[in-house]
């Protein structure tokens, strides 16, 4: 019998963030899929992450307890693949455990941002990152990447064999983003969003981001927008500068996933500043939703969005000024990228990056 262990442990977090969707969509296409006949698959978490879900034949859920808030993977889950090794060990999200028994692994390397710009992550996350990457380059038969922005990168900065890399690139459910009227004035009634003509930003608020870059770029423009996210790195000047904005630029906190959808229908537009992206989810929500989108002019989002956005230097505030000009004075350039972005999204889905994924699982 050949078992693949999967570790789902991201799935346990309160926040569901762009790393999570991934595991939890490419997971339930990969149920859909139907196993050989010397095939099984386990899947590993800390606690319980599914609730009334119904695993298919050959599927289990082996929780881990742990009952502290560190170690759980290269202690506890070390310790279980160590005891009883899968033929093929699967990490979509996390770390390679400091004990894998004689498993082969493969390893999802989401984006090499920490190596390429180390002055947007702490200097311990930052370590902690590229320690997990370069661990993994040496102890994965086979690495994934969510783009082939992200595979380059790996070739380049690190030298791994383009051979052992397949970019496997990640997508939405188009229909979850193309919301009812009704759903779209439940969000603006929650979040109090009134009639206001706001373009959106959804991820963490922090440097990796560029928010400094946008406020200042809102406030140029006398654009109103607004944040949805937890704070992370560089949390303090982004806050002074929200303060700063004299009420253009708002926080939502960290909005559940069964709202999301009805927020980014209501936005004027969509803006991805980002540094550096894997890849960029919210991009094809916002080509989904229908809602035009401003990207940054980074490898990542161009692959994503194709020519169905208004692109703009992540370091240049005047682009952004003019972008923002732009989109909100021009009619016809608006539903021009939104008629391409409805076209541009067929190019991505789960169930491809499904197959996609368990021909590497099955080929290692």
């Amino acid at each position: 019998m050949k078992t693949f262990g999967i570790d789902i442990n991201a799935l346990a977090r309160e926040q569901i963030t762009g790393t999570e969707r991934y595991v939890a969509s490419v997971l339930d296409e990969m149920m859909k899929i139907q196993l050989l006949d010397n095939e099984r698959v386990v899947l590993y978490a800390s606690r319980q992450v599914f609730n009334d879900i119904s695993l298919p034949s050959g599927w289990e859920v082996k929780i881990l307890k742990w009952p502290f808030k560190k170690g759980w993977t290269h202690i506890r889950l070390s310790l279980e693949l160590f005891l009883r090794t899968p033929y093929v060990f699967f990490s979509p999200a996390h770390e390679i455990p400091f004990l894998t028994g004689r498993t082969k692994i493969v390893f999802t390397v989401h984006d090499i941002a920490f190596h390429l710009l180390p002055n947007i992550y702490s200097a311990k996350d930052g370590r902690r990152q590229e320690w997990s990457v370069k661990r993994a380059i040496e102890k994965a038969t086979k690495l994934i990447t969510v783009s082939e922005t992200t595979k380059h990168d790996l070739v380049e900065h690190y030298g791994v064999d383009e051979a052992r890399i397949v970019a496997t690139p990640l997508a939405i459910f188009p229909d979850k983003f193309r919301v009812s009227d009704e759903e779209k004035w439940r969000v603006k009634e929650k979040y109090h969003l009134g009639e206001k003509a706001f373009v959106l930003s959804v991820g963490r608020i922090e440097k990796k981001k560029n928010i400094s870059m946008l406020i200042r770029a809102c406030k140029k423009a006398g654009q109103e927008c607004l944040l949805a996210g937890s704070f992370g790195f560089g949390e303090e000047k982004i806050k002074e500068q929200i303060a700063d904005s004299h009420g253009l630029v708002e926080t939502l906190g960290y909005v559940p996933d069964k709202d999301l959808p009805g927020l980014v229908a209501n936005a004027f537009a969509y803006v991805f500043p980002s540094h550096y992206e894997g890849f960029g989810i919210p991009a094809l929500e916002a080509m989904a939703a229908g809602v035009p989108l401003i990207a940054s002019d980074i490898p990542a989002l161009r692959e994503v969005a194709g020519d169905a956005a208004l692109f703009a230097q992540p370091n240049r505030e005047d682009e952004w000024v003019e972008a923002l000009m732009k989109i909100r004075r021009n009619e016809d350039l608006r539903n021009t990228l939104i008629e391409k972005g409805y076209e541009r999204i067929s190019h991505f889905s789960w169930p491809k990056t499904a197959e996609q994924t368990w021909h590497i699982l099955r080929s290692v």
